[in-house]
């Protein structure tokens, strides 16, 4: 004999126990994707320096540009709360230097979020 109400939801049901097993798996499922903020400054980090480069050689008209991160953190975002990384990036080149703030969402994708000053 089975105990527990059963619910009806479309084609399948499911009894309460099993109710409460389909509603802990996106929080399941969000906790297994889970990165420290040092993982995560690492991973956000190469794609950073890469952006920042790019930029700054064609800013500064010097194709040598080399910048290097002088500060980083992670941040919450608003509303849900992911997590993004921002970071201070310093580039020489040719002669003069620059700083840029730069956020980034992913592996894959930065942005300049504030013009860069000149140093």
């Amino acid at each position: 004999m089975q105990s527990g109400r059963r619910y009806r939801f479309g084609f399948s049901s499911v009894t309460s126990r099993g109710g409460a097993i389909i509603r802990l798996l996106p929080v399941i499922s969000a906790l297994s994707g889970c990165v420290t903020d040092a993982e995560l400054l690492a991973e956000n980090s190469r794609i950073a320096l890469q952006t920042t480069e790019t930029r700054a050689a064609r800013e500064l008209n010097c194709p040598q540009a080399k910048a290097e991160i002088v500060t980083k953190k992670e941040v919450p975002g608003q509303p849900l709360g992911e997590l993004y990384s921002e970071y201070g990036i310093r580039v020489n080149g040719c002669g003069r230097a620059v700083f840029y703030d730069i956020e980034c969402r992913d592996q894959k994708i930065c942005a300049v979020r504030e013009k860069p000053t000149l140093d």
